[in-house]
């Protein structure tokens, strides 16, 4: 399913520790990565020595990730968000998820409560995993180790992590 995604940088660094940013251009098309997002997942990563940030470059680099720049009328709604409350990074997810129509990946809870305000389609992290099994690029067993490997390097609902695994369950005994 052809769409525009655009990732958060804590979604992205999550995926990039449990090594699986080749998931999003294989579920969605095309990936643009903000200004921000770069500048956290990426520059500030290397400087810290984080090895998902050299992982994450070179895979941004092979799929062909679009670095975007955001346009007047973005970097206007990106001011709005961050008055409300939106961090940089969520605020230019947001303003190019709405002004583009693409599908927003997010973790944070308030950008999640912001996107929905502003009728933003959007997902997290472990909805990406889930995702990747209901279309067939990861078996239950591969989601099952994934689901663990994510709660080992970002804070997961447990309830969240049961419903998928329930969800991904029912699936598997259609």
């Amino acid at each position: 399913m052809a769409m525009l995604v655009v990732p958060d940088a804590s979604p992205l660094i999550a995926l990039g520790k449990i090594e699986e940013v080749n998931l999003l251009p294989k579920l969605y098309g095309r990936v643009m990565i903000t200004p921000w997002v770069w500048d956290e997942a990426i520059t500030k990563g290397k400087a810290r020595g984080a090895s998902d940030a050299a992982y994450l470059e070179k895979a941004i680099q092979e799929l062909r990730f679009t670095k975007v720049r955001l346009s007047a009328a973005e970097r206007m709604l990106v001011q709005q968000l961050k008055a409300e409350g939106a961090g940089s990074g969520e605020a230019e997810v947001l303003a190019i998820a709405k002004r583009r129509k693409a599908l927003a990946i997010l973790d944070d809870k308030n950008a999640r409560v912001l996107a929905v305000g502003l009728d933003i389609d959007h997902i997290g992290t472990a909805g990406i995993l889930y995702e990747a099994f209901v279309h067939s690029l990861l078996s239950y067993e591969k989601l099952l180790e994934l689901l663990e490997k994510l709660g080992k390097v970002a804070w997961i609902s447990p309830e969240l992590v049961a419903g998928i695994i329930r969800r991904a369950r029912e699936v598997s005994n259609e």
